[in-house]
């Protein structure tokens, strides 16, 4: 892909402005190292608040030469102004391309306030952005209440550079479109160097993964093929969901056998005759915490809802009754062989709910 003409950036390990320089105004911004030449903005846990001002949604800088790439933008141009002034005083540094991974309100609105970028997404996000954000942004304005002032009057920037296909390269990026649900896609990307992979909208972070708009067959399946994808970075792999630090090697693994395990509890539960309404199960394998977190309920009683009539179709027609069958190496536990899931492609967005 040819190397656009565009802002340019410090050159790298030039020293950043006096430590004089004034503080910056708006949301407070945290960078934090990841390693050499990347840093990332971690996001609050939960949904978006006036407390958190929307910075739900994990953010990743990568310095490549003279461009440094933004993945993700943040919650409303406030935020993308007081995240540039801060790149500028703690790296010397000026943001000159943007990705927008998927069509999350509090992923990329913070493009607007970053100044002149080149803004990239899939085409079927930017279709997303476009259908979805002028709605969005009415809802996010009102969870944010009293820091709603943040969005300002025009907090839209949609993309002005789109990637196609299935998979593909941009810069020193590598990407994948993966699905969420039907007609709603996931970009998943790695960067060079010791493997990281940022998976917003399919990893989750402490919590269990958020599954409120999701058909979660198609989130198994996408986590079945992120495992494969991985799979050839071995035990160096590290991930970055839409919230929490770093995770390690297992991250896809779990994530696969968290909606393989949920979506066999809950077809055994409607099999049983258990009320819709009773608490979620649990099991061992499930990591610490979640099975209390209010997103696993959610995702129980979404969940109930998908598979419910193939179940009782499954009774009424008098054969044996069973839960949906898993994807290729979902019932595996993570750190157990299982054979790769063949790599769909699929595509990406979300709603704010």
């Amino acid at each position: 892909m040819a190397v656009l003409a565009g802002p340019a950036v410090a050159a790298p390990g030039s020293a950043p402005p006096a430590a004089t320089a004034p503080a910056c105004a708006g949301p407070v911004v945290k960078l934090q190292p990841l390693g050499a030449g990347r840093w990332g903005v971690l996001a609050h846990d939960g949904d978006a608040d006036e407390g958190n001002r929307g910075q739900v949604s994990n953010l990743v800088l990568l310095r490549d030469g003279r461009r440094l790439w933004l993945l993700g933008s943040g919650p409303s141009p406030a935020f993308g102004r007081a995240l540039a002034c801060q790149v500028r005083q703690q790296l010397g540094l000026r943001v000159t391309d943007v990705v927008s991974p998927w069509a999350r309100p509090e992923l990329v609105l913070g493009v607007a306030g970053l100044g002149p970028v080149r803004h990239w997404a899939h085409a079927e996000v930017a279709d997303a952005m476009a259908e979805q954000c002028p709605h969005c942004v009415g809802r996010l304005r009102q969870r944010l209440q009293g820091a709603a002032d943040d969005l300002g009057p025009d907090p839209i920037s949609l993309p002005d550079h789109r990637l196609h296909g299935s998979s593909g390269s941009l810069g020193p990026l590598r990407w994948w479109r993966l699905l969420r649900s039907a007609g709603r896609v996931v970009t998943v990307w790695r960067l060079p160097g010791p493997p990281l992979w940022l998976a917003p909208g399919l990893l989750g972070g402490d919590a269990p993964p958020d599954g409120r708009d999701a058909d979660f067959a198609m989130l198994r399946q996408s986590a079945a093929q992120l495992r494969s994808l991985a799979a050839a970075d071995g035990e160096a792999a590290r991930f970055i969901g839409e919230q929490g630090a770093p995770q390690d090697a297992r991250a896809a693994a779990r994530l696969q056998a968290y909606w393989s395990t949920l979506l066999q509890q809950v077809g055994a539960a409607i099999e049983r005759g258990d009320l819709d309404s009773a608490a979620p199960s649990s099991w061992p394998a499930m990591p610490p915490g979640w099975a209390v977190h209010p997103w696993h309920a959610l995702n129980w009683q979404r969940g109930w809802r998908q598979i419910e009539p193939e179940v009782l179709a499954g009774v009424g027609a008098g054969g044996a009754p069973s839960a949906p069958a898993p994807a290729a190496g979902a019932a595996s536990l993570p750190g157990q062989s299982s054979p790769a899931a063949p790599v769909q492609r699929g595509g990406f967005q979300r709603s704010l709910r």
